[in-house]
């Protein structure tokens, strides 16, 4: 039922009422904010003095009011930790999170209004200025929470309604209101009207969000050009609005331009360099255009921004000693021992931050066995081999398809054959819907018949998916049935399995029993689905469902 609203009243600010976290590493400002949010009236207050302690405080609870300074020494900062309350979803649709900073760098700035606190205040201020700054976001912030709500719901439409009449009895906030209003319609790909309304307030005056938009627009109507068109005179016109740049190299990247996305990406970097994914990405087209030096630059800031990152992973670690070892074996002058001894601390440094991985730490030891043959250190090679030996049969999840090329190429390089072919297979088995993993795999292996067998299954798949489609149960089932006789420990044909069973299930009576029966025991097999992999969300909410349906047998 769609939540109403009327004319937004301003009643007094009953800071008694609202939960605080005060987020300082400096004792004695730590002690002076909580004296300005005490004089406001505020009881229930949390102090926290690093990153690590803020994050797990709101998972245990969400906060109405957050104040965070940036610089929290050697923990995470404030800028990652409002990317992280994002992410994993820790914040009200009302609370209000203000960034304090003793800095005013460029990237410190842009660091942080990419992430979009809702204020930010610079050292030192009084209690009369935080006070004004937290009535004027905390009314904001309640006025749209009904929109918001229904948004964070995806009920796109009855948030869109109450966008509109939001904007109409409180006009103060109607841009925040078409903003949106803007994402509705997108989300219900009421794409003319999305273009339409942000195509208005650009000609009325150029904002950057509405800008966004329209390029936004043109991509999901595949109009390329006129959407390249857009990103680069916003990338010209607000130079400072990173989203463009990201937009603009996406749209380069795929037009096969991807000396262009490096271009672009770099200037975005140069803005905002603790900018963890875009640094990755940077460095991964960097890589494909075989600039070294970039790609060394972006995977060390990379590992510099992400120590305290949760969004750091070992790609970065790895792609920055595959770097360096390129650099070894290149031509130009380079210090070799000062590039040996980083190479050495980013593999220090990756076994250490995940030493209870042991597919990460199976990762590493290939890594290392590589990097030790470019510098002819033939005892290392041995090394780092038998330790991968002994680390792949403790791994117990499904290594991703990037992995596995990248592990395959390695292992070849250091000729060992077979356990290089032993990965592309179940590789294969995984990924065989994957074209472009596909052409790399074939390259790779000496099995003839992988991937002849790879394409039969994609074909058995795809024509069961088409009958699903037509609402033809049985048939759909009978051919996902044939490709996993030829993949059977593939994921995604075991979940599109069990998901043909649980429609049929309910068209058919008859069937039920036997249905559910066979779906859980199909769930039942897959266990090498680790919770990082994008499949363990289908995965978990297929076993929720056909255990339900069970209980109501």
């Amino acid at each position: 039922m769609q939540e109403s609203i009327s004319t937004f009243q301003k009643p007094p600010i009953r800071y008694s009422q609202k939960s605080v976290l005060i987020i300082e590493d400096f004792a004695e400002f730590a002690r002076s904010l909580r004296g300005m949010m005490t004089t406001m009236g505020s009881k229930k207050i949390h102090l926290v003095y690093n990153g690590e302690d803020a994050i797990q405080a709101c998972k245990e609870k969400k906060y109405d009011i957050i104040l965070s300074d940036y610089n929290l020494g050697d923990s995470k900062d404030g800028q990652q930790i409002l990317e992280e309350l994002h992410h994993f979803n820790l914040l009200k649709t009302n609370s209000v999170f203000i960034m304090i900073t003793a800095e005013n760098t460029t990237a410190m700035v842009m660091g942080a209004l990419e992430y979009q606190p809702d204020s930010y205040l610079t050292k030192p201020f009084n209690g009369n200025l935080l006070k004004s700054r937290l009535d004027k976001a905390i009314i904001k912030k309640d006025l749209l929470a009904p929109t918001a709500r229904l948004m964070r719901k995806k009920q796109w439409a009855e948030a869109l309604d109450l966008a509109e009449q939001t904007a109409k009895e409180n006009p103060k906030y109607r841009m925040a209101c078409l903003r949106h209003k803007y994402q509705c319609l997108k989300e219900l790909r009421r794409y003319d009207a999305a273009l339409e309304l942000t195509t208005q307030l650009v000609n009325e005056r150029p904002i950057p969000w509405a800008m966004l938009g329209v390029g936004e627009i043109f991509y999901a109507k595949k109009e390329l050009q006129r959407a390249t068109d857009l990103f680069t005179d916003m990338t010209k016109e607000f130079p400072m609005a990173l989203e463009g740049y990201d937009w603009l190299a996406k749209i380069q990247y795929q037009l096969g331009l991807v000396v262009e996305a490096q271009q672009t990406l770099s200037k975005a970097v140069d803005r905002s360099p603790k900018a963890l994914k875009r640094q990755k990405l940077l460095g991964k087209i960097a890589e494909e255009n075989e600039d070294i030096q970039t790609m060394s630059s972006a995977f060390r800031q990379a590992v510099k921004f992400g120590k305290n990152s949760a969004f750091a992973s070992p790609d970065e670690f790895i792609k920055l000693t595959k770097s360096i070892g390129m650099q070894l074996k290149g031509t130009e002058d380079v210090d070799r021992k000062k590039l040996l001894n980083e190479a050495e601390s980013v593999f220090n440094k990756l076994n250490k931050r995940f030493k209870e991985d042991p597919k990460i730490q199976f990762r590493s030891a290939i890594a290392h066995a590589d990097f030790s043959s470019i510098t002819d250190d033939k005892d290392n090679v041995e090394k780092y081999l038998k330790t991968a030996n002994r680390l792949y049969d403790r791994i117990e999840e499904h290594l991703g398809s990037a992995e596995s090329i990248e592990i395959s190429e390695s292992l070849k390089y250091l000729g060992q054959n077979e356990l290089a072919e032993c990965i592309l297979e179940e590789a294969v088995e995984q990924y065989f819907d994957d074209p472009k993993f596909i052409q790399k795999a074939s390259k790779l292996t000496t099995n003839k018949h992988l991937i002849e067998n790879s394409k039969k299954a994609n074909q058995y798949n795809n024509k069961a998916i088409h009958f699903f489609k037509n609402k033809d149960f049985n048939l759909a089932i009978d051919f996902f049935k044939k490709a996993s006789e030829i993949a059977p420990n593939n994921v995604n044909i075991n979940l599109n399995q069990v998901q043909a069973l649980l429609k049929r299930s309910q068209a058919n009576s008859s069937n039920k029993e036997a249905d559910l029966k066979s779906a859980e025991q199909i769930l039942a097999g897959i266990t090498r689905l680790g919770p990082q992999d994008a499949r363990f969300t289908r995965y978990s909410e297929l076993n929720r469902l056909t255990q339900l349906m069970i209980q109501n047998l």
